[in-house]
């Protein structure tokens, strides 16, 4: 897979913001967060990809730190982002 192919662009990113996630290092995270959102341009290209690799990222983490993660991320992103994903992200914290 070339460099420039967004989705290993999404699979290396995946693993330090998981690390990030489970060390409870939300900042960290939310800075891998937004390059991979920025992946294609903006947040919009390939959302619901980029959404699914960030509830991935959350697999393992307290739910203290996935609540503040994202609660940051629809804070920060979420006027970027279709309706659809913010209610996945804001779901999430409903359901903890």
């Amino acid at each position: 897979m070339p460099e420039d192919d967004p989705y290993h662009q999404f699979q290396m990113l995946l693993k330090p913001l998981q690390r990030a996630l489970k060390q409870g290092n939300v900042e960290a995270a939310l800075r891998f967060a937004g390059h991979l959102l920025a992946i294609g341009g903006s947040p919009r290209e390939m959302e619901d990809r980029k959404v699914h690799f960030l509830l991935r990222a959350l697999e393992g983490a307290t739910p203290e730190v996935k609540t503040e993660f994202t609660a940051k991320v629809v804070e920060r992103f979420g006027r970027e982002l279709e309706e659809e994903s913010r209610t996945r992200l804001s779901a999430l914290i409903d359901r903890l």
